[in-house]
C-alpha cells in the first residue's frame, strides 16, 4: 500500500485511506496470529473484521483441540473450508486409531520377542552346548560364552581371522567336507550333524557334534537384519562362502549351529570299543579285531605285492603251571609274556590273543624277505623270554612254539595260511618244543598221520 499522501482530494478520500490503512494492518495481524486486537474501524468493516476475528479465533481453538487429540472438533461456518477441515480431521483420527492399534500389536510382540530372548538366554546359560551364529554376507560369526569355553578362547585373544575348516583333525576331513559342502549350497535349507575333532587354543583336540542349519529370510529384509545384528565377537570366516541368487524370494543369509562337547562320549566309546576288540588279561587284539587286522594285511599284500608272514604259537607246558602254581600264576604268566612278545615287535606287526595260551603274530615284510624276517623276529623273542618270570617267589622260564606260514608263498587265503602255520607249530612241538618250524609240504603228511 503507497505511503499516505499529503493531500487528498476530499476528507472522504482520507478517511476512506485511513480506513485501509487500519484494515491492512488488522489482517497483516491476523496472519500473524494477534486475534486480540480491539477492531477500531468505523461502518460495515467493522461488522465484518469483528466477524472473521471471532470466526478465526474459535477456528485457532479448534485446531489447538485437535492437536491435543480431540477429533470430535468439526467446523461449520466456513462454507467449502468447513468440509476440507472436517475431513481432515476426520483422516487424523482414522490415522491416529491405526497407530494405536499398531502400537498394541508392536508392544505385544516386544512382550513375547522379550519373553523368547528370555528363554532363549536362560537355554543358553543352564546348558554345555555352545552356539555358533554364522553371517553369511558379512562373513563373520558369533561364538557363545560355552563354545569359547570349549575352545578356550576369549573375546580377546580369538583371532580375526579363525580358519575352522584348519582346525579339524586330519583324520575327521571327511566330517568337514559336509560342513563345508552345507557353506556351499545354501540354498538348501536341510537341517546338518556333522562330528569332529577340533583343535582349540590350548592346541588339544576337542571332539564336538554340530547340528544345525541355514536359516531363510525374504531378501528385502536381509540387508535390515545385518544392519541390526549385533556380533560381540566379529570372527571372520573362511573365503568362498557362496550364497544364494539374491533375487530368489528366500535364501539362506544365516547359519546357526548348537556345539556339543562329546569327548567324554568319544572316549566311553573308545574305552567300549578297545574292550570288544581286545583281551582283557593281556590287552592284546582278541579274534574279532585279528580277523580285521588280516583282512587289511591280506588287501596291503595284493596291492603292493609285499608278502606277510602268520605266526602261530602256544606256551610249552601252561597246563602244568595252572596245575602246580594256580590259575592267578598262570594269569601273570600270560600277561608277562604277552608284554615280551610285544617287545620284540615292530609299528607295523600285530599280536593277538586267540584262546587260552594260543597267540597270532602277523609281520609284514618286503618280498623276498620272509626267511630273514623271520629270523630277525624269532631271534628277539626268544631273549626277551630268556629271563625267568617269578610265579609265587619261584623262578619260572618262559617257554614256547611257534609255527609260520608265509603269504602267498604257502597260501593264498586265510584258511589254508592257519593250516600250514598250525602244521609247522605241530613239527615245532615234535621237535623238542621253545623252538619255531616254518612251513614246508611234508608238515600236513604228519598232521594228517597224527
Amino acid at each position: 500500500m503507497p505511503d499516505r499522501p499529503d493531500t487528498f482530494e476530499s476528507d472522504e478520500a482520507a478517511a476512506l485511506f485511513d480506513d485501509l490503512a487500519a484494515i491492512r494492518d488488522i489482517l497483516y495481524g491476523f496472519a500473524h496470529g494477534n486475534l486480540d486486537d480491539n477492531i477500531t474501524v468505523r461502518g460495515v468493516y467493522a461488522s465484518c473484521l469483528k466477524t472473521l476475528q471471532a470466526n478465526l479465533r474459535h477456528l485457532t481453538w479448534q485446531v489447538q483441540q485437535v492437536a491435543q487429540g480431540d477429533f470430535s472438533q468439526r467446523v461449520d461456518f466456513l462454507g467449502d473450508f468447513s468440509a476440507a477441515f472436517n475431513f481432515m480431521v476426520e483422516r487424523f483420527n482414522e490415522m491416529v486409531g491405526t497407530l494405536k492399534e499398531r502400537e498394541d500389536k508392536l508392544l505385544k510382540l516386544t512382550s513375547t520377542l522379550q519373553a523368547n530372548r528370555e528363554r532363549w538366554d536362560l537355554a543358553v546359560q543352564c546348558s554345555r552346548d555352545g552356539i555358533w551364529d554364522v553371517d553369511v554376507f558379512c562373513k563373520t560369526a558369533w561364538y557363545s560364552d560355552n563354545f569359547m569355553q570349549m575352545m578356550h578362547y576369549t573375546p580377546d585373544d580369538l583371532p580375526r581371522d579363525l580358519r575352522w575348516d584348519l582346525l579339524v583333525h586330519p583324520d575327521d576331513q571327511d566330517q568337514a567336507d559336509i560342513l563345508r559342502q552345507v557353506f556351499q549350497n545354501l540354498d538348501n535349507l536341510a537341517p546338518f550333524s556333522v562330528e569332529f575333532r577340533l583343535r582349540n587354543h590350548n592346541n588339544d583336540y576337542v571332539w564336538l557334534r554340530l547340528r544345525g542349519m541355514p536359516v531363510s529370510s525374504k531378501t528385502d529384509d536381509i540387508q535390515n537384519d545385518i544392519d541390526h545384528t549385533e556380533y560381540h565377537s566379529g570372527i571372520r570366516l573362511q573365503s568362498g562362502i557362496k550364497t544364494t541368487d539374491t533375487n530368489a524370494g528366500l535364501q539362506a543369509h544365516r547359519l546357526i549351529a548348537v556345539a556339543s562337547d562329546i569327548s567324554a562320549q568319544k572316549e566311553v566309546e573308545h574305552s567300549l570299543t578297545h574292550l570288544a576288540m581286545h583281551d582283557n588279561l593281556t590287552g592284546l587284539p582278541n579274534r574279532y579285531l585279528l580277523d580285521d587286522r588280516m583282512r587289511q594285511y591280506i588287501a596291503r599284500a595284493n596291492r603292493t605285492g609285499d608278502p606277510f608272514i602268520l605266526v602261530t604259537l602256544d606256551l610249552d607246558n601252561f597246563k602244568g603251571v595252572n596245575d602246580t602254581y594256580g590259575h592267578a600264576a598262570g594269569d601273570k604268566l600270560l600277561a608277562e609274556f604277552s608284554r615280551r612278545l610285544q617287545m620284540g615287535l615292530r609299528n607295523t606287526d600285530t599280536a593277538a590273543r586267540t584262546g587260552g595260551d594260543e597267540f597270532v603274530m602277523v609281520l609284514p615284510c618286503a618280498a623276498g624277505m620272509e626267511t630273514s624276517t623271520t629270523k630277525q623276529i624269532m631271534d628277539r623273542l626268544f631273549a626277551n623270554l630268556s629271563e625267568p618270570v617269578k610265579l609265587n617267589e619261584t623262578p619260572y622260564t618262559i617257554h614256547t612254539s611257534l609255527g609260520v606260514a608265509f603269504f602267498p608263498q604257502h597260501a593264498s587265503d586265510l584258511t589254508n595260511l592257519f593250516a600250514c602255520s598250525d602244521a609247522a607249530l605241530y613239527r615245532a612241538k615234535l621237535n623238542g618244543k621253545n623252538t619255531y618250524a616254518v612251513w614246508k609240504p611234508s608238515d600236513n603228511n604228519q598232521t594228517d598221520a597224527h
